[in-house]
């Protein structure tokens, strides 16, 4: 008997932990696939999704002076040199973005470390012609799927 309400006790303890938790919600955010062609050039160590704000300039990145940084949200993953396809996730806040792929041409961990290197960005990256910006809304506990995101460096 005793044997038998043992065995209950942990048979309701493991149905209970095997509940979904009730303070985890559904997440909001962007995920995709990009194809690279297998073409990198030599200068990039590698690329990434990047997340800005919807009143980034695209005809100013490369203008001295320009604050890029201050319509930067967040990035990906970072994504390595030579790699041919590569899925995405971002988690973001309801919204609207601006989504860019960039090549990078320092180690992203250096870009992230160093805040002087992340505040002139503008100076690390290489925008792929092919690979105009994709605005994006991102509505609550709704993640956006973006197809057909094709880019060569």
């Amino acid at each position: 008997m005793r044997l038998t309400i043992t065995i209950l006790s942990l048979i309701l303890l493991l149905i209970n932990a095997c509940e979904e938790p009730a303070s985890l919600e559904a997440v909001s955010g962007v995920a995709g696939t990009i194809e690279f062609g297998t073409n990198w050039p030599d200068s990039l160590t590698g690329a990434a999704v990047v997340v800005f704000d919807l009143d980034l300039a695209i005809d100013s990145l490369y203008v001295p002076g320009y604050p890029v940084i201050d319509h930067f949200v967040t990035y990906g993953d970072p994504i390595s040199r030579g790699t041919e396809s590569a899925e995405f996730f971002i988690q973001l806040k309801p919204g609207g973005y601006m989504l860019m792929v960039i090549g990078m041409l320092l180690d992203p961990a250096a870009l992230v470390t160093n805040d002087s290197l992340l505040q002139e960005i503008q100076n690390h990256i290489v925008v792929p012609e092919n690979s105009a910006p994709r605005g994006v809304l991102i509505r609550e506990k709704q993640v956006n799927e973006q197809t057909d995101w094709y880019v060569q460096f």
